[in-house]
């Protein structure tokens, strides 16, 4: 979730605040983009992330910023804001990211302040957040936003980090047309989703390469209406991206959804990834590295698929979760939503299975699915507190070398409507075997929503995950929550990561959504960070904290 253009006329900026206030829905949006003179075209804006949807409909009022780092501590007990909010030039910072090597964390968030900002190419216009940490999440240094040297382009957020070795880490997001791109002279503005290179020094300082395109999705200035000319068919918004990364073989993959916006093409998003081999010294990679995309399924006439995670195993096969029917199964007739996986091997440019030949559906057998493994979604759930509405089953993934398991984890609503977090691992080859595990140790009907996982140095599975239990389901006080298991079907007992809940009912924000997509864990050795948004000081803020 982002945002970052910025509308010039009243009547964008009156239907932009409309929506960011009351919650996008598909007319809205394109209300808004007609207004901008950007149009979704046949998108199905239901799958639209949050940078997606500030992009459509992007809140108004440019300024120019300096950035600076500084060292934040602002904390709850060991509850750490990644952020310096005395940075920020407007409120909403969250949809985290995080990864680790030892001691040095990097985290990345959505930055609402990047959409109020020009030039697009100063850091504070960038709507991906970014703060680094040498002494295992105690401080942070702000580093505000990611670098950019195009003035067409602009940082939108929707954030993923993966850690290379010891001191260097890549950070991806989407990078798209900046407000007012030039588009004379042959100019392009491109829908994009880069990755940039972060060195983090020992004393938690960092150098930022530039973006490193990673896949394109074409040229957006014919979308502009002051420009003219004609779409390419093929034009499309890439969206949700999400980085994996094996240090054996060095290959890095973005999974992500290519949502097309017309020509011969439905809209309803075709899950994608590509790959790159990752130099020695990481500064060193180039656009160049990336591979063509593979499609590792094929978009649906009126079936959306969205919510592309990957992992990337020790032997080069990159392994890829996402959730099948999301929104579409509120009108296609079938009212339940896959949680499907794939595994494209390492020199494959199709999927060796998980493809629509041979499909592999991780929630066959689920308590209450359907016979085809069809589950009940949050998609039909209005969130309390939740300013984008219904909730979503995005899945999450990795890859456990020690155990030899591909585990996904996610939420649905099987057992009750505010639903639960559940665990599947298969094995190596994707074989639909094994029983599905409620992660959660209650029973309260409280929500539980948006898992992550990662994998400890053991094989231990550490998953986290919104909860509200300490409430009670009728409340929109919200924890954050972990177990860390020893085996895919061994219960832990939960740990609460928040030292106190966030009300996101009188949590005040201009992101939308205010406790974003995703969140997210990563473990280096046997201590894993956890990274959601937290509200208690009033506002969304990206907070870290660790266990072991």
């Amino acid at each position: 979730m982002t945002q970052v253009g910025r509308a010039s006329r009243p009547v964008a900026l009156a239907v932009a605040l409309a929506v960011v206030a009351a919650g996008t829905t598909a007319s809205s949006m394109s209300a808004a983009a007609a207004a901008v003179g950007r149009s979704p075209g046949r998108i199905d804006t239901r799958i639209l992330s949050a940078g997606a949807r500030a992009w459509f409909d992007p809140p108004s009022g440019a300024q120019g910023a300096s950035a600076q780092s500084n060292r934040s501590r602002i904390a709850f007990g060991t509850n750490v804001d990644a952020n310096d909010p005395s940075r920020d030039v407007a409120a909403g910072q969250s949809e985290t990211a995080i990864a680790a090597s030892g001691s040095t964390v990097v985290a990345a968030w959505n930055d609402i302040s990047g959409a109020l900002v020009q030039p697009s190419t100063s850091p504070s216009a960038s709507g991906t957040g970014l703060g680094v940490s040498v002494d295992g999440g105690r401080h942070f240094h702000d580093l505000i936003g990611l670098r950019n040297s195009q003035p067409n382009q602009q940082w939108f957020g929707d954030p993923s980090v993966v850690r290379l070795d010891s001191s260097h880490f890549a950070v991806g997001s989407l990078y798209l047309p900046s407000a007012a791109p030039d588009c004379t002279g042959g100019r392009t503005a491109r829908l994009q989703i880069a990755v940039e290179i972060v060195r983090v020094r020992a004393d938690g300082s960092a150098a930022l390469g530039l973006p490193v395109v990673a896949a394109d999705g074409g040229d957006a200035c014919p979308l502009f209406s002051d420009k003219g000319g004609t779409p390419d068919p093929d034009l499309a918004f890439l969206d949700k991206d999400w980085l994996g990364y094996d240090s054996t073989t060095r290959t890095l993959a973005v999974s992500y959804t290519r949502e097309f916006f017309g020509g011969p093409h439905h809209g309803t998003g075709q899950i994608e990834m590509v790959r790159a081999h990752v130099p020695t010294d990481p500064g060193g990679l180039s656009s160049r590295a990336w591979s063509s995309a593979i499609t590792v399924w094929p978009e649906e006439s009126n079936t959306l698929d969205v919510g592309a995670y990957v992992s990337v195993a020790r032997n080069g096969d990159a392994y890829v979760a996402w959730e099948r029917n999301a929104g579409s199964n509120l009108f296609d007739g079938d009212p339940y939503v896959y949680i499907h996986v794939a595994r494209v091997a390492a020199t494959a440019t199709t999927p060796v299975v998980g493809g629509p030949t041979r499909p592999r559906v991780v929630t066959l057998g689920q308590h209450n699915a359907s016979r085809a493994g069809g589950v009940k979604s949050l998609d039909a759930v209005a969130i309390a507190g939740y300013n984008r509405g219904q909730g979503q089953d995005f899945p999450r993934i990795a890859v456990d070398a020690p155990l030899g398991k591909v585990v996904v984890v996610w939420n649905d609503a099987s057992a009750h409507p505010l639903g639960d977090i559940w665990m599947r691992a298969l094995p190596m080859d994707l074989t639909v075997s094994g029983s599905i595990a409620k992660v959660n140790d209650d029973s309260s009907s409280a929500l539980h929503f948006l898992p992550a996982v990662s994998v400890r140095a053991n094989g231990s599975i550490a998953t986290s995950w919104y909860d509200r239990r300490l409430a009670g389901p009728n409340s929109t006080r919200t924890d954050y929550f972990a177990e860390t298991r020893t085996a895919p079907t061994t219960q832990a007992k939960d740990v609460r990561i928040t030292t106190g809940a966030t009300d996101w009912s009188a949590t005040s924000s201009l992101i939308n959504p205010n406790f974003g997509d995703y969140t997210d864990n990563a473990s280096s050795g046997s201590t894993t960070y956890y990274a959601w948004a937290d509200g208690r000081i009033g506002v969304p803020q990206p907070f870290v904290d660790r266990r072991r």
